[in-house]
């Protein structure tokens, strides 16, 4: 981790503990012991519940407990939740690492602190009242507590991630928001389904309710699988393309790594990013049997440069039979089309644009002749001289940007 980064991320942790400290300090002496046993099952609860945290592919983790916090925060004053969370993640720290690391701890603890303590202060702002719960007037206070514990949980792991990858924020934000915003509605359901059954049902509505949390995690993670399932049929198909030519290993997932980063960079998200990677990995999917030393592979290299790709139309052609990559397939037909040969940019999707940027670069950079490979600053100088002729000036900056950050491009350029 580069020393600028390391920095940031050290200072949003230490900040995070210090102001979760301080909360702390002005809500424990409230604590009130004469519920012990009630926040001991609840700690037990917590405990349980982040042992069923899911690991999320594009980083940090769908966390379950929020279903017992947003419960305890209905049900119990602030300083019992906080106890209640305190102890719940420590046992669970304890338990999945056999010690306890409080390093380690300290962060997502504190972040577990302030999220508690932000979101019931706008659940208590809107007339919401520990214990009491309304049938009518009362909804929107558990709606604002709902929204606010999840953009305020999501947006601290986001943030984190976003420090680390040096990445932008809010695009990865909104992205993620889309992505989970219905599972965090289930687990918020969830929460207020536990409040309502322990107040009429008490210590038993524990056991009751890891029901519907279990079927929502499975749930979840089965849709996580399958999408597992595509992104792994995928890569075998990028795979295939590259196993009748070894000079081309690697070639397809350096180009959607570095089309992701760019489409990141430019603030693409969501499910279009999802499949500018798809396309980039596919990208030369048309190659598949075309003998490297045939005349057809010289009429296509011809052909190619003109930015009539045969095989990115036979390419386009096999993505379209695939339902999900349907979208993806005008990105794999367009990826060679010089952006001067058409009356406006925006015929030429942006996917394509950076996808063209991206396997131009690493061509340039993975020559298979040491004398012909160049740097990442050649390369990007020799293709600003195309830029606006057969390259989006837009994507290039923003590949620029990406090297930068990557520590791959030291010198300036303009």
């Amino acid at each position: 981790m580069r020393p600028r980064i390391r920095f940031k991320v050290t200072l949003l942790q230490i900040v995070s503990i210090l102001i979760a400290l301080t909360i702390l300090a002005l809500s424990l002496p409230g604590f009130s012991v004469a519920h012990l046993l009630t926040v001991f099952l609840f700690a037990v609860a917590i405990t349980v519940s982040r042992l069923l945290d899911i690991q999320l592919p594009q980083g940090g983790k769908l966390h379950v407990d929020a279903v017992v916090i947003i419960a305890s925060i209905l049900l119990f004053p602030l300083p019992d939740t906080l106890v209640i969370i305190i102890s719940g993640i420590l046992a669970s720290t304890v338990i999945k690492q056999f010690k306890l690391d409080i390093g380690r701890t300290a962060y997502p603890l504190a972040l577990k602190i302030i999220t508690a303590y932000l979101s019931a202060h706008a659940f208590y702002a809107v007339g919401g009242e520990a214990g009491k719960l309304e049938p009518f007037y009362g909804i929107l206070s558990l709606i604002i507590l709902c929204m606010a514990y999840f953009v305020i949980d999501l947006g601290f792991d986001q943030l984190m991630i976003a420090f680390r990858r040096g990445t932008p924020y809010v695009p990865a934000f909104v992205s993620a928001t889309r992505f989970l915003g219905p599972v965090y509605l289930s687990l918020s359901s969830i929460g207020v389904l536990l409040a309502v059954m322990y107040k009429s049902m008490g210590y038993w509505s524990l056991l009751i309710f890891f029901l519907p949390l279990l079927v929502a995690r499975l749930s979840f993670k089965s849709f996580l699988d399958i999408r597992n399932v595509y992104r792994k049929t995928i890569e075998a198909l990028a795979n295939a393309i590259e196993a009748q030519n070894p000079s081309r290993h690697g070639h397809g997932r350096r180009v959607a790594n570095y089309s992701v980063d760019i489409a990141k960079e430019i603030g693409i998200h969501g499910r279009e990013l999802e499949l500018i990677g798809y396309a980039a990995l596919l990208h030369d999917i048309g190659m598949l049997g075309v003998d490297e030393d045939s005349l057809d592979h010289l009429l296509e290299q011809a052909s190619t440069q003109s930015g009539e790709a045969p095989h990115a139309l036979i390419g386009a052609e096999i993505i379209e039979q695939v339902d999900f990559l349907k979208d993806a397939a005008d990105m794999v037909r367009k990826h060679h089309y010089p952006i001067d040969r058409v009356s406006s940019v925006d015929e030429i999707s942006v996917g394509a644009r950076i996808i063209s940027v991206a396997s131009h670069f690493d061509k340039l950079t993975q020559s298979d002749g040491l004398d012909e490979r160049l740097t990442a600053y050649q390369a990007i100088s020799r293709m600003k001289k195309d830029q606006g002729m057969k390259f989006d000036p837009k994507v290039i900056r923003a590949l620029i940007n990406i090297l930068r950050k990557q520590g791959k491009l030291m010198e300036y350029v303009s």
